[in-house]
């Protein structure tokens, strides 16, 4: 087996992991903060939630892994805004 292919696989085992840590921590909180995780889920942080929402979310978070993904996606939108100059 080639280098690349070794690196690959390892890749794939390292994501693997990863998104069953974040699976697991999703699912943590839409049982435990159903309601914070509803306000989530409509708002849309990826796209069209508003700095106004994505602040509350961020203030609310009901865990520091929720405000980590929350800063994240919040500093995400910054970033767009100022590359692209579309308010946020």
């Amino acid at each position: 087996m080639s280098q690349q292919q070794n690196q690959q696989q390892c890749d794939s085992a390292n994501e693997a992991a990863g998104m069953a840590m974040v699976e697991a921590q999703w699912e943590e909180i839409r049982k435990k903060y159903p309601d914070w995780y509803a306000m989530y889920d409509e708002v849309m942080p990826d796209t069209t939630a508003s700095r106004s929402e994505m602040a509350e979310l961020w203030a609310t978070a009901p865990t520091p892994w929720a405000a980590g993904v929350i800063y994240g996606k919040f500093t995400m939108r910054l970033e767009i805004s100022a590359h692209t100059g579309m308010p946020f």
